[in-house]
């Protein structure tokens, strides 16, 4: 039996993932474009990921009863609250 061909440009991580598909709102596909444009263009899949990494830290974070600040330019520190 032959070997599955390699596909080009695809990242190690994602050739063994599962593939999903979401339906997103325009407005939450252009949060998505926004998000992946900070990080220099990465790809939407890649930006998914990233959020789903920071999302789980930071109910991680919330669960352990931690605080989850921010300090702002101006030194102000100001303590994000989810609901």
């Amino acid at each position: 039996m032959a070997a599955p061909p390699i596909e080009p440009n695809v990242p190690e991580q994602d050739k063994n993932a599962d593939k999903l598909t979401l339906r997103l709102s325009a407005d939450n596909r252009k949060v998505l474009e926004w998000i992946a444009s900070r990080y220099g263009n990465i790809t939407l899949s890649e930006a998914v990921r990233r959020a789903l990494g920071t999302e789980k830290f930071l109910l991680e974070q919330k669960e352990k009863g931690a605080s989850i600040l921010i300090q702002e330019s101006d030194g102000r520190v100001k303590e994000i609250v989810f609901r």
